[in-house]
Parts: structure tokens; sequence; C-alpha cells
């Protein structure tokens, strides 16, 4: 399920770090397809923009770090959180997600933002969900209980046409 928030102030944190998020990664995948870039991309590709732009505004970062109350699983890794940022008195966690339907199961990244949350419940956790317009133009998110953070982005460059929608996992 997924609810609309009313319009964001963007010059207070962490609406300014997620407004610049949807911004500048709709951007840089603009500019990676003008390269021919578009055999490489996955979720990964938006790592290093979002890294870059959660420091240049101020937060330290951890990247895939232990998401706690998460127990590890009996055939698998410990569970981990995309990104970790703290700063301006805020701590958030990002899940990444490339989508390429328009139907996309979260449930996996609502549990691990759920879980964080639980541990700290001061804390704000995210999910960002990147993609071709047409595709998360009308997502319809399966597996958890967000609320949308902001108005989405897209950079709509006639050829290229991709966007940013991030979501806050309701309370």
């Amino acid at each position: 399920m997924v609810t609309t928030m009313p319009k964001l102030n963007i010059d207070s944190e962490p609406n300014n770090v997620l407004y610049r998020l949807k911004r500048g990664l709709a951007g840089y995948v603009s500019y990676l397809a003008a390269c021919e870039m578009n055999e490489a991309f996955s979720e990964y590709v938006l790592y290093e923009p979002t890294l870059r732009i959660l420091t240049a505004r101020g937060y330290t970062v951890r990247c895939e770090f232990p998401c706690p109350g998460m127990p590890r699983s009996k055939s698998g890794d410990v569970k981990k959180i995309d990104f970790e940022a703290t700063g301006h008195g805020e701590r958030i966690a990002i899940e990444v997600k490339w989508s390429k339907t328009k139907r996309l199961n979260v449930a996996n990244d609502f549990n691990k933002l759920a879980a964080l949350h639980k541990d700290d419940p001061q804390s704000r956790s995210f999910l960002c969900i990147f993609g071709r317009m047409s595709i998360i133009k009308n997502i319809h998110l399966i597996g958890g209980d967000f609320t949308e953070h902001g108005d989405a982005v897209y950079a709509d460059m006639k050829r290229t046409k991709y966007g940013c929608r991030i979501f806050e996992i309701s309370q």
C-alpha cells in the first residue's frame, strides 16, 4: 500500500538530500545512456552517485551495513541495508531498487527497513525506486506499507526518460 504526503519543505534535511538523490540519479543515468552504457544498468550503478550526494550534504555514510534486529538466515549472509546516513541530527536508512517491471516485490526491503526502525525508533527508513518513467510512474509496490516522500523526479530527454521516486516506511 502506498499513500501520498503533502508537499515537503526541501530546504530541511533529510528532505533536501532525498530531493537531490532523485534529481541526481535521474540525470546521472540519462548521462550514462547518452554514453551507450545501457548494458551496465542495474541498481549497483546507483550506489556511487547516491554515496556522493549523501556525503556532499554532510552525512556520514555506511554502505551495506548489517541490519540490526534481522537474524542471519541459515543458508545466507547477514541481511544488509544499502545505505545508512547519519548527520543533521538524523539517522536514515536507504534501500535502492532499479525496477524493470510495474509490479515490484519489496517485502525483503520493507522487512529490513522495519527491523532497523524497530531497533531505533528515531531513525527514518526510505526505499528509493529508480527506473524508466513508463515503469515507475504507476509502480505497484508489493509487500510493504510505504508513503511516498515528495514528488517523483523524471529526466525526460526525449530518447531516455528515467525517474526516481522515494518512499518512507509507514509508521
